[in-house]
């Protein structure tokens, strides 16, 4: 009988212990910190109602993400601020600084411009410079904005160099929806929700775990920080 080494045993030691961290870490990512930023914000009563654009995404959604902000201002005050997102207008007023490390050639603008007050459906925001980004579905002046992008409506026309989605496989689709509803207050301010649903298709369960986490925590993030600035902004201009 081979006596067992004690750096074996340190070494068996050191790598269950670093997998208990690991799996700790990730339940608490996934139990804790990414619900708080998924729904950050919102109420349970919030998260039940619907907006219109939720219709866009029908299939029971593989990505969710409902943000909501008090804002103390009128949305007359606030709605301009959303009709000039755009990677080639105002930014999306997050962390620039690594939209551009991150590729996207986006440039924030705090001041509303009369010449990007201008946006209905069928209009396109661009959210990376090499043309990619989402098409306007509505508009409801003073109200709500909905974005979208679905694999499966290719009759539509695009800008030139625009487009909305990576390729996908034959037999497979991508849908999500971006929308922005502003609620008026009795005392002045604006109850103000974002709103996510993504889904795709895929019976790859690994896949499905991968593209649900490379796009919610960024996605999550880089959103709480546009309604931050954007009320900060709104209560500026009052």
């Amino acid at each position: 009988m081979c006596p067992v080494s004690l750096k074996s045993v340190n070494r068996k030691t050191a790598a269950f212990i670093a997998l208990v961290a690991i799996l700790a870490v990730w339940v608490c990512y996934r139990g804790i910190v990414l619900p708080k930023l998924r729904y950050w914000g919102s109420t349970p009563e919030e998260l039940a109602m619907r907006l219109p654009g939720d219709e866009l995404v029908p299939e029971r959604p593989m990505l969710i993400m409902n943000h909501a902000i008090t804002i103390d201002a009128p949305p007359e005050k606030i709605f301009p601020y959303f009709v000039q997102l755009g990677q080639d207008r105002a930014g999306f007023y997050s962390y620039d600084w690594l939209e551009r490390l991150s590729g996207f050639g986006i440039y924030n603008t705090y001041q509303i411009r009369p010449e990007w007050q201008s946006m209905k459906a069928g209009d396109f925001v661009t959210f990376h410079k090499a043309g990619m980004g989402m098409r306007v579905a509505s508009v409801d002046p003073g109200k709500t904005i909905v974005l979208i992008t679905d694999s499966r409506e290719r009759g539509h026309r695009l800008p030139a160099d625009k487009w909305e989605f990576f390729p996908v496989p034959e037999g497979k689709y991508v849908a999500w929806n971006w929308i922005f509803h502003l609620d008026p207050l009795p005392d002045g301010r604006t109850r103000v929700y974002s709103r996510t649903y993504a889904n795709w298709s895929s019976d790859n369960p690994f896949l499905n775990l991968a593209l649900a986490n490379a796009f919610e925590l960024p996605s999550d993030v880089m959103d709480r920080r546009m309604l931050l600035s954007i009320k900060q902004m709104a209560e500026r201009d009052r």
